[in-house]
């Protein structure tokens, strides 16, 4: 006999889970360093390709600690030195600061406002360390696809050698 179920009511949405959905939507997040009130906000759409385009040389680093796959915060932060000009303006740009301000911060704000910057921009990062992943993964099928068996350049419609027949006549002198 088949019995009649009820769906459960849904609980009502902790505070906690939903300021975490609210997080994901605008991770921007808002705090004090040197006295000085700050947003530090994660980069728009045309914004983003700018800072993108700036900061090249960066990505490409950080493309290259992440080979394992694992983009890990310790790995990256290393670069930030190596890369401290363009780091430092677009992480002031994200929050609407001077780059001179950004210098003048002691070791624990400086530490506080790199790691909330990267955290609030992480997924921009993910997304262009991917990208850079897949073109370097394309260009890799292309070289492959480029050379034939035992390393040698044929093209996918290229027929098979000695398939052709000869152009020539037996009575016509050759080019070579």
């Amino acid at each position: 006999m088949a019995k009649k179920v009820t769906p459960a009511t849904q609980p009502a949405a902790e505070p906690d889970s939903a300021a975490a959905e609210l997080a994901e939507l605008s991770p921007d997040i808002s705090l004090t360093l040197a006295d000085r009130q700050i947003t530090v906000r994660e980069y728009g759409f045309f914004e983003g390709l700018d800072v993108a385009h700036r900061a090249s040389a960066f990505i490409a680093d950080m493309h290259d600690q992440c080979r394992d796959g694992q983009l890990r915060y310790d790995r990256i932060r290393r670069l930030f030195g190596k890369h401290a000009d363009v780091v430092v303006a677009i992480a002031a740009e994200a929050a609407g600061v001077e780059p001179e301000w950004v210098r003048s911060l002691g070791k624990d704000d400086a530490e506080t406002f790199m790691s909330t910057w990267f955290a609030v921009n992480a997924g921009f990062f993910v997304h262009e360390v991917v990208v850079e992943m897949r073109e370097e993964r394309q260009r890799e099928q292309l070289l492959a696809g480029a050379k034939g068996p035992a390393g040698t350049n044929s093209s996918s419609s290229s027929p098979p050698p000695g398939s052709v027949p000869s152009t020539t006549s037996a009575g016509s002198p050759s080019a070579s």
